[in-house]
């Protein structure tokens, strides 16, 4: 009876350490090693990352918008055509940072993991206090996705953004005022414009503007639209642009369609279409471009056809509920600022296009970078930014993690020193009078 307590004794102490085990390590026993003093934002941006996959960055800069803006400045000063007379005098890189709205913004977080053989990607741009100057572009509140529900299942291009166009006009403003590009008295000119001999002003569309555009496009690869005298051709593309927040240039198109004998329009209850009177020359005869307002909500259209309008306003079962779609936005959120979605068909395009052009110009340095930067061919991609109320989130799935994003800003960052070695030694060596600057962050 001794040994049997004995041994169901030991028995209990190993449970009791096997529980304390447990439980020390859900408590965070076995949690990353920590810095002594954590960055005062690490906790926003890093509750919007996902850490543990092929990708973890975190980067504070608070306060570094300033120095940053004083190296850009210190650039541009060489450059006096882009500065109005006297205009130095009064530039400052405090100034700068907080026109563009760059002073509020405190870190900056990415990261990716592997999904099959995609990548989820995620990028949070954290600041304080409202949105102001570049960071107002993306526009308010995420809302759903509208463009969504008028892409076709057939649709190979899907893209939305918010746009907050009023405030480029208050930035481009603010910067003229302090003698950085346009003055406000050429601004003003410029707004004054009339837009396309139409009685509308350039002002009376932008100044204020919040709008949200969109773009579909369906690619044909089997249908190859030749140019005439140029060797080269590309897949018979549908388009459908749309654009909210324009209705006075909507009217301004239909008023000058209606005295107009090379347009036509037809109107119903719903919409006001205008289209060319005559037929277009080949191969552009394969489209009929047509514009159009609707009614209720006097947003604009312009499509490929009126065929193709009809085809994405009655869209009933969209792109939403095909398999490719819902891979590429599987983990990313529904509603946002903007979006973009490539299918395999979409990307393969891309990437023909520029053999192409490879294949007629040479292997161009633009040829080389464009195809750096677009994702791999035959992949799809899905990518939405939506705005938080204290960053700005961008989420993407791909071909290729934010490993690349590093390699390319690291690279780029390497490129003035290697510009300062390279002309060091073509110059035999002289010595410099004082070392070259070095961006301060």
């Amino acid at each position: 009876m001794g040994c049997y307590g004995a041994h169901r004794g030991a028995m209990n102490r190993r449970f009791l350490l096997l529980f304390l085990c447990v439980f020390w390590t859900a408590c965070g026993g076995a949690r990353v090693p920590m810095a002594p003093v954590e960055s005062p934002h690490f906790e926003a941006v890093s509750k919007e990352l996902r850490l543990g996959g092929t990708v973890y960055t975190y980067v504070d800069i608070d306060g570094d918008a300033e120095r940053a803006a004083d190296f850009v400045l210190s650039l541009l000063r060489d450059l006096p055509e882009l500065f109005s007379e006297h205009g130095t005098s009064r530039l400052s890189a405090t100034a700068v940072a907080r026109i563009l709205g760059l002073h509020d913004v405190k870190a900056v977080g990415l990261s990716s993991y592997e999904d099959g053989e995609l990548y989820q990607n995620r990028s949070f741009i954290h600041h304080a206090g409202v949105r102001q100057g570049l960071l107002r572009l993306f526009g308010g509140d995420p809302t759903e996705l509208g463009i969504l529900e008028i892409a076709p299942p057939e649709a190979d291009f899907v893209w939305e953004q918010q746009l907050d166009v009023g405030a480029l006009v208050d930035i481009v403003r603010d910067l003229g005022s302090l003698g950085l590009g346009m003055s406000p008295e050429e601004l003003d000119d410029a707004l004054r414009e009339p837009v396309l001999g139409l009685g509308v002003s350039l002002g009376q569309l932008v100044e204020g503007l919040q709008a949200t555009a969109g773009l579909v496009l369906e690619v044909h690869e089997d249908r190859e639209l030749s140019i005439p005298g140029e060797g080269f051709a590309f897949p018979h593309t549908e388009f459908l642009f749309r654009i909210d927040g324009l209705s006075a240039l909507a009217d301004a198109i239909v008023e000058r369609a209606a005295s107009d004998p090379l347009l036509r329009s037809t109107q119903t209850p719903d919409w006001i279409i205008v289209s060319p009177a005559i037929r277009l020359p080949p191969p552009w005869n394969a489209y009929e471009p047509s514009f159009a307002k609707e009614v209720a909500t006097g947003r604009i259209y312009a499509a490929s056809s009126p065929a193709f309008l009809k085809r994405c306003v009655g869209t009933v079962e969209g792109i939403t509920t095909t398999a490719e779609f819902v891979r590429a936005f599987a983990h990313l959120p529904r509603e946002g600022n903007g979006l973009a979605y490539l299918t395999p068909t979409m990307t393969r395009a891309m990437h023909g296009l520029l053999d192409q052009i490879a294949g007629v110009n040479g292997s161009s340095i633009p040829v080389k970078l464009a195809r750096f930067f677009l994702p791999d061919a035959g992949s799809p991609v899905a990518w939405v930014a939506e705005s938080r109320p204290n960053g700005l989130l961008f989420a993407s799935h791909t071909s290729s993690s934010h490993k690349s994003t590093l390699l390319t800003f690291g690279a780029a960052a390497l490129l003035p020193g290697i510009a300062v070695v390279g002309a060091s030694w073509l110059g035999g060596g002289a010595e410099q009078e004082e070392p070259p600057f070095v961006p301060p962050f």
